[in-house]
């Protein structure tokens, strides 16, 4: 065992000493500091070097070595740059130096260079400003047009004057002269019409033309324009959005106008002349639109239907339009498919980004216009092209002041949004459209660099929740506001063939009439830039001049006549001249005084008083008695209607006097039902939690899973409000359904609450079939007619609903359209339940049948009212003069099948009487006039028999103490000056409307 080590050498060594010490050594031992006992003087400081285990060292020390090398060849590096010229080819002993550059890139071509030149000019020069011009000529007119001289007229201008025993002469393809007793060069054969004292105008221009059907979803409203959605609609002709990317401001309209839609000469048949065709609204920017035309060319050309095609751009300022959208569209659209944006933030950041690489383009063409011009260019060339990106240059355009731009807008804070961007990035907003909510914000839009136009709707409301918050005394309020009104259509959502019926809209909610007129005139114009070639009747400006069977703003006001540069549209009839010919003045017939009712007298829930100066009383089919005439009520009876019933006894419980009210020519007419309708069903079609739902295709045949709507109804909602106050006191609503079986209809009070609103549970069963019903349980038409067959069948004789229905207990009502699916009900009523009750629903093409119908005793209830071939089922729908003699309400009603008037839009309810008065107003002078007894009983008392409301078919209805219910008007409820006054129940008494 070794002995301990004691002291410094018990202190370990490293393994490179163990090493060391293992090798041979000519020293005995080493002291502490390694010195070896040799003499120091015996190792010499070469000895040292050579012995030094360099290897080692590099091994443990590499990284230390190479740092001091970079360092040392750093500051080697810097030293050296010091002492360098600044131009080292100076210091070269190199022959010619003097001819040596410095290398450049390469340089566009001349050729390039001045072609940027000219797209610098052209952005930097003055657009003309467009002002109306006597002497100008129409570039659109053709050279073989006629002269046309309009003599004996009653002018509208447009403009808000209205000129007496006029003439006027087209010329040209422009308005030549107006004035009084106008001759003419017998040298030019000149086609002269005598109006015989009619209204003539200048053509409607439509600055929002669209033709709709939900292209994605029936929650949002996405609308295809005038010959991009064509009638009918088919797949193969949808040219609405180009609903790939929210920002396509690229795509033009142009691209897609179809110049062969049959909507075209539809809407042009209600004097429409001119329409601005916008991109839809799914996308934030929609895409360029385009002004066109209404008139057929020879070439079939859509360019040159443009109102712009031909024009001298050094005369006339050629405008740009685009369409952009806001609101729920974009975000509803592009949100679902968890795509940006998905809210409002999303689409104001998407606006902001795309306008701000439009600026930033803008910004270097200025920049390179500004090199470009201060350069030589025989000693100089620039090295890029004029800067341009085909995706942004209409942007750019926009911000240059080149485009006019149309924003798809409704609430305030997306108008307000839009306003927002519009100061940020300095471009201006010629109009908003839609735009509901304007009227609650005038202030805002006032903040804009330009008074904004905003062009919306008369009435239209309720469909999605940003057009909820509507008023149809918008119009008005704008006006008075000091903002442009102009009224524009939505085509086929509101058709714009009955555009002008917008504006006489407008006039009944208070916007003066001549104001409303230049709403689809004048105004709209201006808006689109064109303001001095169309929407006016003034010499120098197109002739583009319709000729009216009444005043404009009359209910169902139609052309006799359109002229379009000059050039008639529709064939040459007789115009026969205004009988009772007026005092035409700027108040018109459409703007006069409404009778002014003291209801002062009458208290809520009051049973008995005396009316007075009563003009019509129009209740059932028997009772029309014309006025003036006296209308006792006691008790809630009508017990007298004479022109003197004050003789008439009366016994009261009170010695109260009988309160008399003067209706000062008032109409007494039943309370409207409202049938087709959703009413109490739903109240925001676009939004699921207001309605109750939609029934599931199902091809069950057990009657217990019939549907009732009695169970989803709601009360108290402001579509019955609105209802209503519009007269109408009795709604008849099926279940929402996408199967063949509906369910079964309930009749209710709209005004009631949950008291005294139910009149019927169980009204009819309600069934559809076409193309709206296919489904995966119903594939064919074929097939749900099949259905309806077996279902019938099987419960003929069971006491349930299809039973009822086949039994002709209940009635069964039918929504179908097309003519020989209308056949094929005819003869399963013949055929196999002839006591069954049908009734179809619907009713487009129903006049190619109307002489069955007769025949079958089938009634109809036409929904709309007017029909439009927007659908391939209804290809053959009649959609009145100067196209077609009369609709198809006119031939039912001539081959004697009893009418009903069904409400295909919520909203528009209110309007039901006018619906009724339309096709009184309108009727041919011919065999089946429908009179206005005759309109007032489609909305009324033929309801009420076709749906079995008539509580006791075997009292005569002229026994007025069985009338249960009527309303006061303050005049014909036919015409758009009336309104209802007072309502009243038998068991509820009087209330106010």
């Amino acid at each position: 065992m070794s002995a301990r080590k004691q002291g410094y050498d018990a202190i370990p060594v490293n393994e490179n000493d163990n090493e060391n010490s293992a090798q041979p050594s000519n020293s005995s031992s080493t002291n502490l500091l390694g010195n070896s006992n040799r003499l120091n003087d015996d190792v010499t400081p070469w000895d040292k070097i050579k012995q030094y285990d360099y290897k080692q060292l590099l091994k443990q020390r590499l990284g230390y070595v190479l740092c001091a090398l970079v360092i040392l060849c750093l500051v080697v590096g810097f030293i050296i740059a010091l002492f360098l010229p600044d131009d080292y080819s100076e210091q070269l002993p190199l022959p010619n130096r003097n001819h040596i550059k410095a290398p450049i890139k390469a340089g566009i071509p001349e050729s390039a260079l001045m072609e940027g030149l000219a797209k610098c000019e052209a952005i930097q020069r003055s657009k003309p400003i467009n002002r109306p011009d006597t002497k100008r000529k129409n570039p659109r007119a053709t050279a073989d047009v006629q002269p046309v001289l309009l003599k004996n007229a009653i002018v509208w201008d447009g403009e808000g004057q209205i000129l007496k025993d006029v003439d006027i002469l087209l010329q040209n393809g422009v308005i030549a002269k107006i004035e009084q007793n106008i001759n003419v060069s017998e040298d030019i054969e000149t086609k002269i019409i005598d109006v015989g004292g009619h209204v003539v105008s200048p053509g409607i221009v439509d600055m929002h033309s669209n033709n709709h059907k939900n292209q994605f979803c029936k929650k949002i409203s996405i609308f295809s324009h005038l010959g991009l959605y064509s009638w009918p609609y088919l797949a193969g002709s949808m040219e609405v959005n180009e609903a790939t990317s929210p920002l396509t401001p690229f795509v033009r309209s142009l691209d897609a106008f179809n110049p062969n839609d049959k909507a075209i000469k539809i809407v042009a048949s209600g004097g429409v002349t001119t329409a601005l065709v916008l991109p839809g609204s799914a996308n934030q920017m929609g895409g360029e639109a385009f002004v066109f035309k209404l008139r057929p060319v020879s070439t079939t050309s859509n360019e040159d239907m443009l109102i712009q095609a031909g024009i001298d751009e050094e005369v006339d300022a050629k405008w740009r339009w685009m369409k952009m959208a806001c609101g729920e569209n974009p975000k509803n659209f592009y949100g679902k498919f968890g795509r940006m944006p998905k809210t409002r933030m999303g689409e104001a950041y998407l606006f902001r980004q795309r306008l701000d690489d439009a600026r930033s383009l803008l910004n270097a063409q200025n920049d390179w216009c500004s090199a470009a011009q201060d350069i030589d260019p025989d000693t100089s060339r620039l090295e890029t092209r004029f800067p341009e990106e085909l995706k942004l240059e209409s942007l750019v355009a926009l911000l240059r002041g080149d485009v006019l731009l149309n924003v798809h807008c409704y609430e305030t804070h997306d108008i307000e949004a839009m306003i927002r961007h519009s100061i940020e990035f300095n471009f201006t907003i010629s109009a908003f459209h839609h735009a509901l909510d304007a009227y609650l914000i005038p202030d805002i839009i006032k903040r804009a660099r330009n008074n904004i136009t905003i062009a919306t709707f008369a009435d239209h409301w309720g469909y999605k929740k940003e057009a909820f918050q509507a008023s149809p005394f918008s119009p008005k309020i704008l006006y008075e506001a000091g903002l442009p009104v102009a009224l524009k259509s939505d085509h086929p959502v509101l058709n714009s063939q009955h555009l002008v019926f917008e504006a006489a809209k407008s006039s009944h909610y208070g916007l003066p009439s001549q104001e409303a007129f230049k709403a689809v005139t004048s105004v709209p114009a201006n808006a689109i830039g064109l303001g001095h070639r169309v929407g006016s009747l003034k010499v120098g400006y197109d002739a583009d001049v319709v000729i009216w069977d009444r005043e404009p703003l009359a209910l169902g006001a139609t052309p006799l006549q359109v002229f379009i540069d000059g050039v008639p549209l529709f064939d040459e009839k007789p115009i026969s001249p205004v009988v009772d010919k007026k005092t035409y003045t700027t108040t018109t017939t459409s703007e006069q005084m409404e009778n002014v009712v003291d209801l002062s007298s009458v208290a809520s829930q009051q049973k008995s008083a005396m009316f007075t100066n009563v003009g019509r009383v129009i209740i059932g089919n028997d009772v029309d008695v014309d006025g003036p005439v006296q209308v006792l009520v006691h008790n809630g009876e009508i017990i007298c209607t004479a022109q003197d019933c004050s003789d008439t006894v009366i016994t009261s419980s009170t010695d109260e006097p009988l309160t008399h009210v003067d209706v000062q020519g008032g109409y007494i007419i039943p309370g409207l039902i409202a049938v087709g309708s959703k009413l109490g069903l739903t109240e925001i079609p676009s939004e699921e939690s207001t309605g109750d739902g939609i029934v599931k295709p199902s091809s069950s045949h057990n009657p217990k899973d019939i549907v009732q709507a009695i169970d989803g109804i709601k009360l108290s909602t402001r579509h019955l409000e609105e209802a209503y106050k519009g007269g109408v006191l009795t709604a008849i609503s099926a279940p929402m359904s996408k199967n063949v079986v509906v369910g079964i209809s309930a009749a209710f009070k709209t005004g009631a609450d949950s008291q005294g609103a139910l009149v019927e549970p169980q009204v009819a069963l309600h069934l559809q079939i076409g193309d709206n019903a296919k489904s995966e349980s119903f594939s064919t038409v074929s097939s749900q007619i099949a259905y309806i067959r077996q279902v019938l069948s099987e419960h003929k004789t069971n006491d349930n609903y299809f039973g009822k229905a086949a039994r002709g207990e209940i009635p069964t009502i039918i929504s179908v359209n097309n003519k020989d699916e209308i056949a094929s009900i005819i003869l399963l009523k013949q055929q196999l339940f002839p006591k069954a009750r049908f009734v179809i629903m619907g009713g487009a093409e129903s006049h190619l049948v109307a002489k069955h119908l007769a025949e079958a005793d089938i009634p109809v209830i036409l929904r709309p009212h007017l029909c439009t071939p927007s659908q391939f089922d209804s290809l053959h729908c009649l959609t009145g003069a100067p196209l077609t003699n009369g609709t198809a309400a006119h031939v039912l009603h001539q081959h004697g099948v009893k009418i009903g008037l069904g409400v295909s839009d919520d909203g528009l309810t209110r309007n039901l009487a006018w619906d009724a008065g339309w096709l009184s107003a309108t009727s041919p002078s011919s065999e089946g006039t429908i009179t206005e007894a005759d309109a007032i009983r489609f909305v009324t008392s033929n309801l009420q028999e076709i749906f079995g409301l008539v509580r006791d078919n075997n009292v005569a209805i002229h026994d007025k103490k069985n009338i249960d219910e009527f309303v006061i008007w303050s005049g014909n409820p036919l015409e758009l000056h009336s309104r209802p006054l007072l309502f009243h129940s038998k068991h509820a008494g009087m209330h106010k409307l």
